[in-house]
């Protein structure tokens, strides 16, 4: 913490104090830009952390590494943090960043009381543990981890979804639905909201998965979980659905939020009839398999695996292909999640002749040409292309000839 003519951290209060107070602590280095939202959100929880941690007489100290170039907003900001900071724009900050690789903010990395590093990043355990966390040894996140295990074996649908007396969830109608009616059921959460464009998009394709799941097990619902900021957006956005809903501004939101490591939108979780959490990443699954994926087990992903497998050794595609649309290289075989066929230009999954050198791809029946029509309209569409340059090109030489 110290360099060429400083030896000192700062307070709030404009203190310097000798580096040397923090030997024998343990110490969080607190990397911090205000441009992030993410830091807005965890600096709270970090004062109440410390200030937990203080009252408990623990030999914990955090110094602040600002990254950012208002210095007014360091100041101002400051002033409501209990902890040290290193003075504004000090070289230590990027010396700092370097020698801990930072990746992400907040980041809180966790320096024991002999110097070492214990934690690179323990923002996500005060996140979701609180004081639990401290003091971030192996050995405490083991123990929390078996915990956590224990949890997971006994969770239930009422014991992640009623609140108090928020044991219930909306159908179409606006009516209450009790969550004990649900017990026993495959559920989906849909975490989204109105302001999200990608929700927007992975919306249509999601109502049909729901609408064909839904014609093949009557014990299957999924519940809409909003981010949205005000009613009117809610309500526009829920209209379009044919599924049950928390009400708007639930508190339950925040919580499944939060266990469920909802980092982004659209998120669907799967849970299963036990009440146990199949998968987070449903989303995903939804995006590549369409309504195939349900009931999103693991036995049933290994079903789809062999199912694909066996449909290329049926229809005894070639490994590789050499195709007019990408003359520079062959095209392999590829298992592709998802992608956009460069030849008929719509969405594929599974199976693609790719190109990964050039990030090319085409749907097997393209590639093969099984559909002649399609691949006839992407090559005319390149012949009018170069022309179109041609005849460009050609008026100018026509114009300079005739300037001349």
């Amino acid at each position: 913490f110290t360099r060429t003519g400083r030896d000192f951290l700062v307070r709030n209060n404009g203190e310097k104090v000798p580096v040397s107070e923090l030997k024998g602590k343990m110490v969080g280095l607190y990397f911090i830009s205000p441009s992030f939202d993410p830091c807005l959100e965890f600096t709270p929880k970090l004062v109440e952390f410390y200030g937990k941690l203080k009252e408990m007489g623990e030999r914990f100290e955090i110094v602040m590494v600002w990254l950012d170039d208002d210095e007014e907003l360091f100041k101002q900001s400051f002033r409501s943090m209990p902890w040290f900071t290193l003075p504004f724009k000090d070289e230590s900050c990027r010396t700092l960043v370097r020698y801990f690789k930072l990746q992400s903010l907040p980041t809180l990395a966790i320096i024991g009381p002999d110097g070492k590093t214990l934690h690179s990043n323990a923002a996500e355990a005060i996140e979701e543990l609180g004081i639990q966390a401290y003091p971030f040894t192996p050995e405490k996140f083991e123990k929390l981890a078996e915990i956590e295990r224990a949890k997971q074996e006994a969770q239930t649908l009422e014991s992640i979804l009623v609140s108090g007396n928020r044991d219930f969830v909306i159908g179409k109608d606006g009516a209450k639905v009790p969550v004990s009616n649900l017990v026993g059921k495959n559920i989906l959460f849909y975490f989204s909201a109105h302001w999200c464009q990608y929700c927007h998009t992975f919306l249509p394709m999601l109502i049909e998965a729901y609408h064909k799941i839904k014609a093949k097990d009557d014990l299957f619902e999924m519940i809409f979980i909003s981010s949205d900021t005000n009613q009117a957006s809610f309500d526009e956005f829920f209209a379009r659905m044919p599924w049950l809903t928390l009400p708007f501004g639930d508190v339950r939101h925040v919580y499944l939020s939060n266990k469920f490591k909802v980092y982004g939108i659209p998120t669907v979780v799967a849970i299963g009839p036990t009440g146990r959490t199949v998968t987070t990443e449903a989303a995903a699954l939804i995006r590549t398999h369409g309504a195939n994926a349900y009931p999103f087990t693991i036995e049933r992903l290994e079903e789809i695996k062999r199912e694909i497998e066996e449909t290329v050794l049926v229809k005894q595609w070639p490994e590789k292909v050499k195709h007019a649309l990408h003359k520079e290289h062959q095209l392999v075989l590829s298992q592709r999640r998802h992608f956009l066929c460069d030849g008929c230009g719509k969405e594929g999954e599974n199976w693609s002749f790719y190109c990964e050198e050039c990030d090319f791809n085409l749907h097997p029946k393209c590639a093969l040409e099984e559909d002649k029509e399609c691949m006839m309209k992407q090559l005319l569409k390149k012949v009018r292309s170069l022309l179109g340059t041609f005849v460009s090109h050609l008026r100018k030489l026509v114009f300079l000839i005739f300037k001349l």
